[in-house]
Parts: C-alpha cells; sequence; structure tokens
C-alpha cells in the first residue's frame, strides 16, 4: 500500500454522530443510492387506505342529508346538545390532563431516585396498564363504583359512609379511571427527561444552601418542562376522543361527544350527523395540537427522546 493510500474508515466512523436527524438523513444517504426508496411504499400505502381514504368518505359522508332533510354537518353545528357534549368533553379532557400530569411527574421522579429494585417494581406495575385489556380495566373500575362494592365496604368499615355510594354512571366516576389509563402518557416522557438532568446543577444547588423542596421547584421541574407539556398534550388529544371508559362509566344522560357520535352511528339515517361530529373532533383536535406545538413545541421534544 503507497503512503498516499489509507485504509477506509469503518463505516459507524465514517456516519455523523448526533442527533436523530443526522441519523436518519445518513441512513438515507446509504439506501437512497441502492433502489431502496420502495421501502417508502408500505408507509405509505398504510396511511393512504387507512387514514386518508377513511377521511375523504367521512367528509363526503358528512354533506349527505339526514332524516331532518339537511346535511349531517350543518344539522350539528345548530345542535345545543352537540355543543354541550363537546365542552363536557373539554372539561374532562383538561381536567384529566391536569391530574394525570400531577401524578405522572411524582411518579416519574420516585422512579428516578428510587432503589433498583423498587423501581423495577415501579415499572412492572406501570407496564401493567398496557398489558391488561382497557375493557378489563373499566370493568374493574366498575367494580369499585358499585354502591356496596369495595370502596363503600372499606369506607362502611372505618365509620366513614353508611349509605351505599352512588359514583356509578356520573361524570366523576370517570376521571380516577381514564387518569389511571392514561398515566404510562405523561410518565414515560417525564422519566426520560429526569435522565437528562445535570447532576452538577442539584449538587451545587445544595452547596448554596438550597433545600429539596426547592431544589425540585427551581432545578428539577424546569428541567422536565418539556417532557411534561408532551406528555399532558398527548393526554388532552387522547381524552378528547376517549370512548370506552367514559361511555361504561359516565352518565349516560350526559354524554361525551365520542358517546354522541357512537350512538349517531347506530341510529338509522344518522350517519352523516356522527360523520360530522367526527370531522368537526378532528378539527378541534387539530387546533389544539398546532396550538400547543406552537407553545411548547411538544414536535421538538418529541423529536428530541427519538434521538
Amino acid at each position: 500500500m503507497t503512503p498516499t493510500q489509507s485504509t477506509p474508515a469503518p463505516l459507524a466512523a465514517r456516519l455523523p454522530a448526533g442527533g436523530g436527524r443526522r441519523r436518519l438523513g445518513a441512513l438515507s444517504d446509504a439506501l437512497g443510492g441502492s433502489g431502496a426508496r420502495w421501502l417508502l411504499v408500505p408507509p405509505i400505502v398504510f396511511i393512504g387506505l387507512l387514514l386518508i381514504v377513511p377521511l375523504i368518505y367521512l367528509v363526503i359522508l358528512a354533506f349527505e342529508q339526514t332524516l331532518t332533510e339537511q346535511t349531517g354537518l350543518s344539522n350539528v353545528l345548530g345542535d345545543s346538545q352537540f355543543w354541550e357534549s363537546l365542552w363536557r368533553t373539554f372539561v374532562l379532557a383538561a381536567l384529566v390532563s391536569v391530574f394525570t400530569l400531577i401524578f405522572g411527574t411524582l411518579y416519574a421522579i420516585a422512579l428516578a431516585v428510587a432503589p433498583r429494585w423498587l423501581a423495577i417494581l415501579m415499572l412492572v406495575a406501570l407496564f401493567t396498564i398496557f398489558w391488561t385489556s382497557l375493557l378489563v380495566r373499566t370493568y374493574g373500575w366498575m367494580l369499585l363504583y358499585l354502591p356496596e362494592g369495595p370502596i363503600y365496604s372499606v369506607l362502611h368499615a372505618v365509620g366513614l359512609q353508611q349509605a351505599p355510594i352512588e359514583i356509578f354512571q356520573t361524570n366523576f366516576a370517570s376521571y380516577p379511571a381514564m387518569v389511571h389509563v392514561m398515566l404510562p402518557f405523561v410518565v414515560f416522557p417525564v422519566f426520560a427527561a429526569t435522565r437528562q438532568i445535570d447532576p452538577m446543577q442539584i449538587r451545587a444547588a445544595r452547596v448554596l444552601g438550597a433545600r429539596p423542596p426547592l431544589i425540585l421547584w427551581k432545578v428539577v421541574l424546569p428541567a422536565l418542562r418539556a417532557g411534561m407539556a408532551a406528555g399532558a398534550v398527548l393526554v388532552f388529544v387522547m381524552s378528547l376522543g376517549f370512548y370506552v371508559t367514559p361511555t361504561l362509566l359516565g352518565n349516560p344522560t350526559q354524554p361525551l361527544i365520542s358517546g354522541m357520535i357512537g350512538n349517531a352511528f347506530h341510529q338509522p339515517g344518522e350517519a352523516p350527523s356522527a360523520a360530522a361530529m367526527s370531522i368537526v373532533l378532528l378539527a378541534v383536535v387539530i387546533v389544539v395540537y398546532v396550538a400547543a406545538d406552537r407553545v411548547f413545541r411538544v414536535s421538538e421534544t418529541w423529536g428530541a427522546e427519538a434521538k
């Protein structure tokens, strides 16, 4: 080998280091010239068949006439019950997001500072929320909410409740159950943010005489703000369209928007109204997400976590 020649560097050394965008760019450069662009076909077909085509059908269906000889969209926009249901859905989504954010952040911080054996147990307990069917979890809450169920038995045993409790099929019943279901969607991004906290900042705060509550408020929580925002927005958007838990546990006379959509689809001739409500809900979700992304930079947070 002549002096001017050199051994090619390993592929890992030649690939640019750093964030996910660079890695994706390097992967695109490596596969782009090898005819691997066909890998884009499956996701494009998947999105087209399962998202775009049904969405187009919903839009077309929303402009068909209902039994009242009005289009589904005009019928929905003039329905006061729809707007009341939409407001109830917003209130539920907002409160569930707040409570899930509080408990999820505390859980993530406890997970980060717990001993290894306890952290493993807490992670297993958290993953059981994913491993257990949503319907099973909801039925479990139904059993707890029975007038003389476990909650009543405990309260009656300690002398705090004499008459049977009346929680089941009230709007309040949906809140604890939905917080339980949504908890992992806050814990995981916040826990990922805890891994990026600089320990030197906490040590510096201790050296300067800051006590643990002040360190938590001034050092830890600001570092977790991006993960907290990402989790809260995700919970809020998902709660807007949640169906199973509020339908089975909530008040049937005051349905959420998802319940109204489900009921309309099961009524003859009301499919256009159901499609119109779905389109309006989708538009609201898009507006909420875009506004939250402008304020909290949620997409940048998720992109940073994917690196």
